[in-house]
């Protein structure tokens, strides 16, 4: 416990995504999102993926990556669909990163 207290958490990077809105663009719809970090460590180069799902069918797929997320921290971002997200089941989730 004394070696805890005094190196700071360091649990993994644990990572929540949370639609913010979903916009109509000239080109489709973007969707924005607050990515926040609740674990102990940073993570790089964190990457997330957006899923439209009709069913178990995936019908289309966005991706971004968020340079950095420290812990205990949050950062917004946004996802680019042709289709209209609120006609599908949208998917956002972290799918991986980079320890700094």
């Amino acid at each position: 416990m004394l070696y805890e207290s005094a190196m700071g958490d360091t649990s993994p990077p644990d990572v929540s995504i949370q639609v913010e809105a979903i916009e109509s663009t000239r080109t489709g719809f973007l969707v924005t999102f607050r990515a926040v970090n609740e674990g102990g460590s940073t993570a790089a180069g964190l990457t997330i993926e957006g899923t439209l799902m009709n069913g178990t069918e995936s019908i289309e797929t966005s991706n971004t990556t968020i340079e950095y997320l420290p812990s205990q921290s949050e950062r917004e971002g946004g996802l680019f669909f042709t289709l209209d997200p609120r006609q599908y089941d949208l998917q956002l989730r972290a799918t991986g990163y980079e320890v700094p």
